[in-house]
């Protein structure tokens, strides 16, 4: 299924970003490489991974799509 931008830390280019997964529902999130300090604690299964993207973001998203 395509992936369809909503917001992100720049408006083009490579920066972290949210995106929607056309038909599913389920999001997409482009961020930055974590360390091992960062990720200290948190059980992260095989298949899936841990990235940091600022807050503003989800903030964004909030204000833009869920009338937050």
């Amino acid at each position: 299924m395509p992936a369809r931008r909503l917001v992100g830390e720049c408006e083009g280019g490579t920066c972290a970003t949210l995106y929607a997964v056309d038909g599913t529902g389920d999001l997409l999130v482009q961020g930055y490489n974590t360390s091992e300090t960062e990720t200290a604690g948190i059980d992260v299964p095989a298949g899936e991974s841990v990235v940091r993207i600022p807050a503003h973001i989800i903030e964004r998203y909030a204000r833009e799509y869920l009338n937050g």
